[in-house]
């Protein structure tokens, strides 16, 4: 049995729902994302560790928490220091509008000492991957919850994809996940490329949303919704004609219209 089944066997009833429907919800902070998400168990202990930026520890104690404290508890809690420090760097980014960020500024907005911040982390420049990586964590994590919970019908929930994302390009938080979204590599190493690692991952969901609704090409629906996601930039200025482009994919793609 993986960490992961451990994790779901743990989860009392009613449990998974309220994660869900934290994860969904646009008012949960960034950090109880973060928790609902680990708390849920959908991936091993190591990705979780990298997808969130937040350590190994921190995915085992979330896991511990949940089974013995709640779900309630676990979500209300104060912020710790790396979670300060990341809701306090992604912030200054968001406000600053480039991806910067001043380390004698973030100490004074996470309440740390410089000694602390350097100790978790040796830059700038790895602080900003940390909170890029984790951005696009949550932001998945949202997106998949949103599409999940619209309709149990597999076919709809097809639609729903192109709902979510075109209600993501019109709101408030559309420019601040564009800023945070880690930039193409097109350095011959991919390895830890975390463009190409989220857009695989956006992908792999959509491919299996595809594959639930008997497609004949799950694996062209997938591409359809990553590379939707890479450029959504261009839905901005032409939401309607983008969206009515899209639905005519779905449509095409299932053989009848909606």
């Amino acid at each position: 049995m993986t960490d992961t089944d451990e994790r779901v066997g743990a989860l009392r009833a009613g449990d998974h729902e309220l994660l869900a429907a934290a994860i969904a919800d646009s008012a949960t902070t960034d950090y109880a994302v973060i928790r609902a998400l680990t708390a849920l168990g959908e991936d091993t202990t190591e990705r979780l560790a990298r997808f969130t930026g937040m350590g190994r520890q921190f995915i085992v104690e979330v896991r511990r928490r949940v089974g013995a404290d709640g779900v309630a508890a676990l979500l209300g809690d104060a912020p710790n220091v790396c979670e300060r420090i990341l809701e306090a760097a992604t912030a200054q980014i968001v406000r600053r509008g480039r991806r910067e960020v001043a380390m004698l500024d973030l100490c004074a907005e996470a309440r740390i000492p410089r000694r602390t911040l350097y100790n978790l982390y040796s830059s700038s420049a790895e602080v900003i991957q940390t909170c890029q990586r984790r951005a696009q964590t949550i932001w998945r994590a949202r997106f998949e919850q949103r599409v999940l919970r619209s309709t149990t019908a597999a076919r709809h929930r097809l639609f729903a994809v192109v709902d979510v994302v075109d209600a993501w390009v019109g709101s408030e938080r559309f420019r601040a996940d564009l800023l945070l979204c880690a930039r193409p590599s097109f350095a011959g190493e991919l390895r830890e490329d975390d463009l190409r690692e989220h857009l695989a991952e956006i992908e792999r969901f959509a491919t299996a949303l595809a594959a639930a609704a008997r497609l004949a090409a799950p694996h062209e629906f997938g591409a359809f919704v990553a590379t939707s996601v890479a450029g959504a930039s261009a839905w901005f200025d032409r939401r309607a004609a983008a969206r009515t482009a899209s639905v005519a994919f779905v449509e095409r793609m299932l053989g009848d219209p909606r």
